[in-house]
């Protein structure tokens, strides 16, 4: 069963930190005793071998040191079919009567018998005709002390393999349980529960990958990704696995082979992650590197010669990569490739350790198990991880820029919006303005002519002079009328001036001087047709009281820009030199409401009062901008 990650870090600071008191016996003995807080270890040193495998006499043994891994060739030069060796330590059962004992082996190519005083007590397999995979598995066996004796006993582990497989004996050990219990838990920990987790997980990921890529044919990172999680489980397999899948020979080579294959995919995808230049060749190469570090293992096997050589050029592989990812580093000052460069010089230096672990090469046993699971592992999760983070940022790219996109559509959408309703008020203006026009050519072709025969008519026959009058101010009323819906785009100049052009002629008969003082002004944006007509009625009123009541003998027409509560506006005033008026004029004059009223529709300010020295002062104030 799979430990968690919590248990892994306690084991490996378990490893690390644990006191060992060692007991270097004389060199004649054959074993190292180690002390430790839970009981005793005895591991031992050498062990008697023998080829034989038909019941071996005694000068069949022979003293060899422990472990020795690589017996495989020696095995096929006395044995014809099967390969077998046996391995035989001593020890004094005296020593380890009245406790809970057990035996730990490890690192057994690869059936494994063991037995105490030729008695059978262990057998990783379960017929001869069982394949296993038994050289990463250590095994722990407890020992009833009913099998010892008296003086000396001896164990034997004999391994078996078939001609074309490794052959060897690993280490022996015999000691209290809880302290092997303790070691064989780390070790199978670090070697199959680990290692089987990571790389399932690992396949499982790999498989999500491939699809994804199926999905973006495009993003050849992901089928390299993809690959490199695949061809790396198929290589990690045989760590922690017991048994083959397929044909236990077929599933060594695919195994053995993979790993060229497996480096030459890792750098494959970095070359496509980082987009390398020329990295379509730089990928060929690599791949056809794998194919030819493979055939080397196969001719160097066939030769009955180590790998040695295939596992350096492996080495030198990598490192003419690491040369090219520094190079393209440096040049681009890539942070990723930087990383890369760094992840891959760990990876390089782990597989020299596991280099130096292969039994017939066996420079060093090292931290005591391979770190190739967990390298592949490892690269394949920053690889996906280094992908990840820049799917996120193309994602985040791509929210930012849909962000954007909907900012600029809204203000396009409203930018329509106000387009179309400019246009829509163009039309409806270009609508009214045709419509006065039909109104003013109504007026002044129709009612208009009809009073100007009239009055034609009138003087011609001699009407009263009640009835001229009548019509005089009729047509004059008609003008001013058609006047406001003259298109005039808020100039109230331009409209008091029309109406001092239609009021002049009245004024001049009745005497009355006018003055003109005038300045030009801002327009008022808001003064329409209908506003127009108000204004020019409210002034029509004023000139009009003045040439019924006031009997003046000049007015001061006037109009100027002027602020009122920090507002910009225009005070229009009508100032007659007549008699005035009194309250109750004022209170009961019709005239002057409606003056009020037109006022309060044009949001103006309108004061009526007498001057001080005779005389009526009319002042409208308009403000420039108005609300509502």
């Amino acid at each position: 069963m799979p430990r968690s990650v919590s248990f892994m870090i306690a084991m490996i600071l378990l490893t690390l930190f644990q006191p060992i008191y060692a007991q270097i016996l004389p060199a004649e003995q054959n074993f190292v005793v180690q002390e430790t807080p839970s009981g005793q270890i005895v591991h031992f040193t050498e062990a008697d071998f023998s080829f034989s495998q038909n019941n071996p006499t005694l000068d069949d043994w022979e003293r060899r040191a422990l472990p020795a891994l690589w017996l495989s060739d020696e095995a096929r030069k006395l044995q014809s079919s099967h390969i077998s060796v046996s391995a035989k330590v001593d020890f004094d059962g005296e020593t380890l009567k009245d406790r809970t004992i057990a035996i730990f082996t490890e690192n057994n190519r690869e059936q494994v018998i063991v037995s105490v005083n030729d008695i059978p007590i262990f057998r990783n397999f379960v017929d001869n005709d069982h394949s296993v995979m038994g050289w990463n598995h250590p095994y722990l066996i407890p020992l009833s002390d009913k099998l010892l004796k008296e003086g000396d006993n001896f164990i034997t582990v004999e391994a078996r393999s078939s001609r074309d497989h490794a052959l060897g004996i690993g280490s022996i050990a015999i000691g209290d349980l809880e302290p092997l219990n303790a070691q064989f838990e780390r070790q199978y920990f670090f070697r199959i529960d680990a290692p089987k987790t990571i790389n399932w997980i690992m396949l499982l990921l790999s498989l999500f990958v491939f699809i994804m890529w199926l999905a973006r044919r495009q993003e050849l990172e992901l089928l390299w990704l993809s690959l490199t999680g695949l061809v790396w489980f198929v290589r990690n397999y045989h760590f922690f696995s017991l048994s083959a899948p397929i044909d236990l020979q077929l599933f060594q080579y695919v195994t053995y082979y993979s790993i060229y294959f497996a480096v030459a995919v890792t750098l494959a995808f970095c070359a496509e992650f980082l987009k390398l230049p020329q990295r379509k060749i730089i990928i060929v190469a690599m791949l056809s590197i794998g194919v030819l570090l493979s055939l080397s293992r196969l001719f160097l096997i066939f030769a009955n010669q180590t790998d040695m050589a295939s596992s350096l050029m492996t080495v030198i592989l990598f490192g003419s990569f690491l040369l090219i990812l520094a190079h393209h580093a440096v040049r681009n000052k890539s942070t990723p490739a930087w990383l890369l460069l760094l992840l891959l010089t760990a990876a390089a230096l782990t597989g020299i350790h596991d280099i130096g672990r292969i039994p017939n090469i066996n420079w060093w046993n090292g931290i005591g198990f391979h770190f190739q699971p967990y390298i592949g592992f490892l690269l394949f999760l920053i690889f996906m991880l280094s992908l990840a983070k820049r799917f996120l940022n193309a994602l985040s790219l791509v929210e930012e820029t849909n962000v954007y996109l909907e900012k600029r559509v809204t203000e396009a959408t409203d930018a329509l919006a106000a387009s179309q309703h400019a246009q829509r008020q163009m039309e409806v203006e270009r609508a009214l303005e045709t419509e006065r026009e039909r109104l003013m050519r109504e007026m002044h072709d129709g009612i208009g002519s009809n009073l100007v025969t009239a009055l034609a008519v009138a003087r011609q026959r001699n009407y009263p002079s009640a009835t001229i009058t009548t019509l005089q101010k009729a047509i004059s009323d008609l003008k001013i009328t058609v006047d406001s819906l003259a298109p005039i785009d808020g100039d109230v100049v331009t409209l008091i001036a029309n109406l001092r052009h239609r009021m002049e002629h009245e004024l001049q008969q009745a005497g009355i001087a006018s003055i003109w003082k005038v300045e030009e002004c801002e327009p008022l944006v808001w003064m329409d047709a209908g506003h127009s007509l108000h204004l020019l009625r409210l002034l029509q009123e004023a000139l009009s009281n003045i040439l019924q009541h006031a009997n003046a003998g000049s007015i001061i027409l006037s109009c100027h820009s002027q602020a009122r509560d920090s507002k910009e506006g225009i005070l229009i005033s009508i100032i007659d030199d007549g008699v005035g008026f009194t309250a109750q004029e004022k209170s009961t004059s019709k005239g002057l409401d409606f003056m009020y009223q037109r006022a309060a529709i044009l949001k103006g300010a309108l004061t009526i009062s007498n001057e001080k020295g005779g005389g009526t002062a009319v002042r409208l104030w308009l403000a420039q901008n108005r609300q509502g």
